[in-house]
C-alpha cells in the first residue's frame, strides 16, 4: 500500500470510480440519459483538478483506467486502486451475490499499473447473501495476493436503522473482513469516538473512512473524531466533489477550482493533525 499512502503511512485517496450510482447521482429521473463520452469527460476532468493533492486515485476499468492514463492527468507518484466488482447492487443489495465484472480480474488489474485492488461488495453479518459474499471476498484477496497485489475491501452497509446498531455492525463487519486477509479496510463513519477507537483496536489492519455521499462538512467533522481514534485516512468521493460534478458543464473547472481543492487541502491538514495526535 506504500504507493497509496503519504511518508506517515496516511491515505488522502480521491474517490471517482463511481459507475452507476454516478449516473444515478447526476441524473436522478434518467440515469440512461448519461453516456459513456459524458462520463469518461467528467473523470477526467476531476482527476487533472485534483489528483495532486492526493496520495491515491480509486479508479475502475470501463471508463477511467485506460482513460484516465491515456489522458496523462494522473500525476507521477500518485497510485491508483483498480474496483474489481461488477454493478448492479443499488437497487436490492440482497438481490445476487457480488461478482467480479466481467472480462477484468486481480491479475489484469496489476498488469494495468494500478497499486491495490478494491472490492465494495453489499453485506452484512446477518445477512441472507452474508456466505455467499464471504466466499467471494476471500477469493478476490486470495486472487489479488497470488498476483502480488494488495486488495481493500469495502463492505457496503445497509439497513442501519439505529446508531447502537450501526456501530455493532460496522465493528463486527470490520473484523470479520481483516481477518479474510484484506490489506485496507474502507468503511464508513462508526459513529462515535469509541466506535472508531473499537475499530482501530481490534484491527490489524489499516482502514481509512468513506465520504458515503453525506455533506463535506460533516465527513470532515468525522474525519477529525476517526483519526483522532486511530482511522488512518479517507477515501473521499461525491461529499467532496458532488456540486462541481452536477454544475453545469462550463462552471465545473471553477467550482474544482475555488469550491472543491479548498474541501481536498482541508482533508489533507486533517491528516496531518491526525498523524502527530
Amino acid at each position: 500500500m506504500q504507493g497509496l499512502t503519504d511518508a506517515a503511512g496516511r491515505f488522502s485517496i480521491l474517490a471517482i470510480d463511481h459507475r452507476d450510482s454516478l449516473r444515478q447521482y447526476l441524473a436522478p429521473g434518467d440515469p440512461g440519459s448519461i453516456d459513456d463520452a459524458s462520463i469518461i469527460g467528467l473523470k477526467i476532468e476531476v482527476i487533472d483538478a485534483l489528483a495532486d493533492l492526493a496520495t491515491g486515485v480509486m479508479l475502475e476499468p470501463e471508463y477511467s483506467i485506460p482513460q484516465v492514463l491515456d489522458a496523462g492527468v494522473l500525476p507521477d507518484g500518485v497510485g491508483f486502486l483498480a474496483a474489481l466488482e461488477a454493478q448492479g447492487y443499488l437497487d436490492d443489495p440482497e438481490a445476487e451475490p457480488t461478482r467480479l465484472l466481467d472480462g477484468w480480474s486481480p491479475a489484469q488489474a496489476q498488469e494495468s499499473g494500478a497499486s491495490a485492488a478494491k472490492l465494495l461488495l453489499p453485506y452484512r453479518p446477518d445477512g441472507k447473501l452474508v456466505d455467499e459474499q464471504e466466499e467471494f471476498a476471500r477469493e478476490m484477496v486470495d486472487e489479488c495476493h497470488a498476483n502480488g497485489l494488495p486488495i481493500a475491501l469495502e463492505p457496503l452497509f445497509y439497513g442501519m436503522a439505529t446508531a447502537d446498531r450501526r456501530s455493532e455492525l460496522i465493528v463486527q463487519t470490520a473484523q470479520r473482513f481483516a481477518a479474510m486477509g484484506a490489506d485496507l479496510l474502507k468503511l464508513p463513519f462508526p459513529g462515535s469516538k469509541a466506535a472508531c477507537e473499537q475499530v482501530s483496536t481490534s484491527l490489524n489492519v489499516p482502514w481509512a473512512m468513506l465520504s458515503g455521499g453525506g455533506s463535506f462538512d460533516d465527513f470532515a467533522a468525522q474525519l477529525g473524531v476517526a483519526n483522532a481514534a486511530g482511522c488512518s485516512g479517507f477515501m473521499v468521493g461525491r461529499a467532496l466533489w458532488g456540486e462541481a460534478v452536477r454544475a453545469p458543464a462550463a462552471d465545473r473547472g471553477r467550482l474544482l477550482c475555488e469550491l472543491v481543492r479548498p474541501r481536498f487541502e482541508r482533508l489533507v491538514e486533517l491528516n496531518k493533525e491526525g498523524r502527530h495526535g
